[in-house]
């Protein structure tokens, strides 16, 4: 006869230790992974054109500012800038004006031409920064 050989096998029980091993691996995880998480700044950029959603009733009058490539400014017409005018103080007065009229978000349209140097237009974003435009976009002529 064989002999009986009995294996109780013990209650092990629920293994609390590595639960909460698991538990501190995860949290720091997902807490290492949120503050890699890189938050974009916005950039207000205004691009030319009308959108599908524009009717009659919003549609707005944009300040259109045309720079010559011999560096003559106008603005919807009038001439409002010599070459020679690098503060362009009478271009400051008008933005002044129609900002105190309407409001400073109204949209400025700044037109220069193929050739016209980079500086002249810095001269206009100047003009228009010292007159306290918001709503500043570029077109090409």
């Amino acid at each position: 006869m064989q002999g009986k050989t009995s294996h109780h096998e013990g209650d092990v029980g629920f293994q609390i230790a590595p639960m909460i091993d698991l538990i501190l691996v995860l949290m720091v995880f997902f807490m290492t992974t949120v503050a890699l998480k890189q938050v974009e700044n916005e950039l207000g950029i205004g691009l030319p054109g009308t959108s599908m959603g524009d009717t009659d009733a919003n549609v707005t009058v944009d300040m259109h500012i045309e720079i010559d490539v011999d560096g003559a400014v106008t603005m919807n017409g009038d001439p409002v800038g010599t070459p020679q005018d690098k503060e362009l103080n009478k271009l400051r007065d008008k933005l002044k004006e129609q900002i105190e009229l309407f409001d400073d978000r109204i949209p400025v349209v700044i037109v220069p031409q193929s050739n016209v140097p980079h500086r002249r237009v810095i001269d206009v974003l100047n003009a228009c920064s010292a007159a306290k435009v918001k709503n500043i976009s570029f077109n090409a002529s």
